[in-house]
């Protein structure tokens, strides 16, 4: 029996990595919002972090977004607009745009929770925003009526007229991400796949570049201070002002930080080496993790990754689909007679191109499709009203069943003896 020690016994009490999970996600979501600078069309300047407000987005038009990220266990009940946090929320807003008049474009409140909306009333977050936006007064109200009493409420607390509080609802955006606060950094891969210029990454690549643009966002939001600059000692200088601007250039992330990120990444030479000696365990998606695995060390392509990932829920949710209309046997004798099927172009996808050492995964990929939409063309009408994304989904649930590799054969993470 192993003697207890701290490196041998959880303390299961001490809240110290949720509270530091709950603040990587609030930097994740800055990651995010600073990926769309390279990423839109009509792209926003910069993000500011924890200036004000948890983020500021800085618009192409000179105008400003403010985000507040609110985090909330999932196994909690649903957030109401009552709640203290939701209305502490909405009183900084009021008090930021009286601060700044004219400068915010909108505001919005971020949660990986959900808000509650079983009810139309005054709980109902989205409800409540709906009602300003289409009638933005309370004149004429009596004094007891709760759309008048939630204006008041904020006044109170804001310091502020019926007017403002009213103007700041009505640019009041919401945005329920509905997820642990643990699995936001594949949000984050997922909009660095978004960017046509990281569309031909490999998955490791993505994770890695994740994790240095989380990494800028975190320091940023925690540049309060400005560091020895010999700008503050100039002769003539005001020190407060100089300070000042220093501070704020730590803070602000713009596009050309963020391509300087992702260049750094688009120059990395790929080598032969095993996902395990940049990867661990907990940077696989959760759900297909040999998938992503062995189509990341055979070098596909992360966005190639992703999308075969939504094919093989697509390809589960017509098994379910199946077992309802047909029965369990003969959707179970449907879905073995695709996987054959599917198992063969595999095998011969990676005959045709596999090459010992080499990442020959993309080139397995493009020819596994071609092989799929040409057996769809030929056997589409005994394929049981399946589409060729379907055969591609059921060769990702190969993949993860280990019936197919997109590589020499490796030790899988989290699977050695």
């Amino acid at each position: 029996m192993i003697e207890p020690s701290p490196t041998s016994v959880l303390d299961e009490k001490d809240p110290g990595d949720e509270v530091i999970a709950r603040f990587r996600y609030q930097f994740c979501i800055a990651a995010i919002n600073a990926l769309r600078l390279v990423s839109q069309q009509d792209p926003d300047t910069s993000i500011i972090c924890e200036n004000f407000e948890d983020l500021i987005v800085e618009t192409s038009e000179g105008k400003f977004i403010a985000v507040q990220v609110k985090t909330k266990a999932r196994d909690l009940a649903k957030i109401r607009f009552t709640e203290e946090s939701v209305q502490k929320s909405l009183t900084r807003f009021i008090k930021l745009d009286k601060q700044f008049p004219e400068k915010f474009q909108s505001f919005q409140f971020v949660t990986n929770h959900d808000f509650w909306e079983e009810k139309e009333n005054f709980g109902n977050f989205p409800w409540v925003l709906e009602q300003f936006r289409a009638a933005p007064t309370v004149k004429n109200l009596r004094k007891t009526s709760p759309k008048r009493c939630v204006v008041s409420d904020l006044c109170d607390r804001a310091d502020a007229e019926p007017d403002e509080v009213i103007s700041v609802l009505c640019r009041t955006e919401i945005q329920a991400r509905r997820e642990d606060i643990r699995s936001i950094e594949r949000a984050v891969e997922h909009s660095i796949v978004e960017c046509h210029i990281c569309s031909e990454l490999q998955h490791k690549t993505v994770v890695l570049l994740a994790r240095d643009i989380i990494s800028a966002a975190a320091s940023a939001s925690t540049k309060g201070n400005a560091t020895l600059a010999s700008q503050l000692y100039a002769i003539g200088a005001d020190f407060d002002e100089v300070f000042s601007e220093l501070s704020l250039k730590d803070k602000r992330i713009t596009k050309d930080d963020v391509e300087a990120l992702i260049s750094a990444h688009l120059g990395t030479t790929e080598q032969p080496v095993q996902l395990g000696q940049l990867l661990t365990a907990e940077d696989l998606p959760k759900g297909l993790p040999r998938m992503f695995q062995k189509m990341s060390q055979g070098g596909v392509q992360a966005r190639r990754i992703y999308h075969t990932q939504d094919l093989v829920r697509g390809f589960e949710k017509l098994q379910v689909e199946w077992t309802l209309r047909y029965g369990a046997d003969k959707a179970r004798d449907m879905v073995s007679d695709l996987m054959a099927r599917t198992l063969t172009d595999c095998i011969e996808a990676q005959s045709e191109v596999e090459q010992a050492g080499q990442k020959y995964g993309p080139l397995q990929f493009t020819r596994l499709k071609e092989l799929l939409e040409a057996r769809y063309v030929r056997e589409k009408d005994s394929l049981y009203g399946c589409k060729s994304d379907h055969l591609l989904g059921a060769a990702g649930a190969l993949t993860e069943a280990c019936k197919v590799w997109w590589s020499d054969e490796f030790e899988l993470l989290g699977e050695g003896a």
